[in-house]
């Protein structure tokens, strides 16, 4: 090997197309890149793992793997944390004479856990005189980019205001850059589909490495060992896979805006698990569907009610990043030491579907049955749990991540302490959802609720949402939702 080269440390952005800090380095080394991802134990460890995520996530990373090998690329994954997996890759590089790399490259990251992490390796990499280069991927603007107010660093508490500054400084030349660069990416992404591909890297581990003990590969190791854990079929995975979904999405978004709230409807983009990932881009996603300001007449109602969303994402890793207290607690400190019930039965009982509300009954079977749940319906089960059985918001949360394919901090966080009223610009504490009504209101026909719980097939949709539902198999409500709105709203009122 001739020259120098450097390693890209693949996190959550596992694509090619449009990574934008990937792309840097090709180009700066002439394709002399190789490609590494660390399972870190830590978070394997984490109290909220997901068997059924973390195989969808290595889904990805094996099908990233087979696209870099397409390019004459190549990646590593190993079985160990960040600087003890480079550890191990300097020690080997050591034994065989082999120069270090000139640079590692990253994406950033904003969770707690990561900010430490990163600021750590940078540490060390400069230690051993290694020079690194990290940049922005999973989100269109940072959350140090948007500032409240002139002071640097302080950080919006409620949507409406981040938003208008958002969408300002979106339409700014530096941003929509941005924007163009994922824009020519969706070309590359297409020619990958039919197998077109460039050769654009010149370098692999085995080409770099000399020595007898080569470094091993655990993906499939990881693959068939955490298979035996999973409990739901598995979606496709990959970039191609999430751009075929953007492809379908692309003629529902039109009518995103009245689509969006009926979970018998296929109305929403069911990207989110993608965009966990990284396997595609936000960027990519606004381009495809040119999304623009409302300001702009090209743009219609669902186009702008999709964009606000994709802000709404942003706000919650903004808020996570600027807040970072709100993963183990309430944003809000008057609402801290809230005297939950936490009633273990009802809680089993909201888990397994078997509440006797059928609209929380198909959610939280759909969850169980798919790993993903219709955002309506979140808002639903969300709002049950903490305001009709009194329990806590973070049992709520640990399970959704638990269970959901798309789990993810930030925005997983900032949905539950929305529906708890404890959050950041959340809906009030008095704003309670009638689960029958909501039944009613959203899926009118009952499509949803009896797909899901089919032993009310045979039932009328006035029959079950009703309130009063007759069924040897189905249970009857395990509370009253009128007295436990009452329960709620003085235990709130009491803070």
């Amino acid at each position: 090997m001739k020259g120098p080269y450097a390693i890209h440390w693949f996190r959550r952005d596992l694509r090619f197309a449009g990574n934008e800090i990937l792309d840097w380095s090709i180009k700066k080394h002439q394709g002399r890149v190789l490609g590494l991802f660390c399972f870190d134990k830590l978070f394997l460890s984490r109290k909220d793992f997901s068997h059924n995520r973390f195989q969808f996530f290595l889904e990805s990373l094996k099908s990233l793997k087979k696209d870099l090998k397409k390019m004459g690329g190549d990646l590593l994954l190993l079985d160990t944390g960040p600087q003890e997996a480079f550890e191990e890759i300097f020690k080997v590089l050591k034994k065989d004479n082999i120069e270090l790399p000139t640079f590692i490259s990253w994406n950033r990251d904003y969770e707690p856990f990561a900010l430490k992490r990163d600021r750590k390796m940078i540490s060390y990499f400069k230690n051993l005189e290694i020079s690194t280069y990290n940049g922005r991927d999973h989100l269109i603007l940072e959350p140090h980019e948007i500032n409240k107010g002139s002071r640097d660093g302080e950080g919006y508490k409620v949507y409406t205001p981040f938003y208008n500054k958002w969408l300002q400084k979106f339409e700014e030349e530096s941003i929509q850059k941005r924007i163009i660069f994922q824009k020519n990416s969706l070309g590359l992404i297409k020619k990958m589909s039919k197998g077109e591909v460039t050769k654009c890297f010149s370098l692999t581990w085995p080409k770099l490495l000399k020595s007898k003990n080569k470094l091993p590969d655990y993906l499939d190791k990881y693959i068939d060992k955490n298979k035996k854990s999973v409990t739901i079929p598995i979606p496709k995975a990959g970039t191609a896979e999430a751009f075929k979904l953007l492809q379908s999405f692309h003629s529902k978004v039109e009518n995103y805006t009245l689509d969006r709230d009926y979970p018998f409807l296929k109305g929403t983009s069911g990207l989110s698990v993608f965009l966990k990932n990284g396997s595609i881009s936000t960027g990519q996603i606004i381009s495809y569907l040119k999304l623009h300001s409302p300001d702009d007449k090209g743009n219609s109602q669902g186009k702008f009610t999709f964009l606000k969303e994709i802000v709404w994402r942003e706000f919650y890793y903004h808020v996570l990043f600027h807040f970072p207290h709100v993963e183990k607690k309430s944003f809000k400190e008057s609402y801290q030491n809230i005297p939950w019930e936490n009633n273990k039965k009802f809680f089993k009982a909201w888990k397994d579907g078997l509440t006797g509300f059928p609209i929380v009954d198909a959610g939280m079977r759909q969850l169980k049955q798919t790993g993903w749940m219709h955002n309506r319906v979140r808002m639903i089960v969300a709002s049950f749990l903490t305001k009709d059985l009194l329990i806590d918001w973070k049992w709520g949360e640990k399970y959704f991540m638990e269970e959901l394919l798309d789990g993810d901090l930030a925005p997983n966080n900032g949905g539950w302490q929305w529906a708890a009223s404890t959050g950041c610009d959340s809906q009030p504490y008095f704003r309670i959802f009638n689960p029958w009504s909501q039944g009613q209101k959203f899926d009118p026909e009952a499509h949803y609720i009896k797909k899901y719980i089919p032993e009310l097939k045979e039932l009328s949709p006035k029959e079950i949402h009703s309130g009063k539902i007759f069924h040897k198999s189905y249970p009857q409500p395990i509370v009253d939702h009128k007295i436990q709105r009452e329960k709620a709203l003085k235990l709130y009122k009491e803070l």
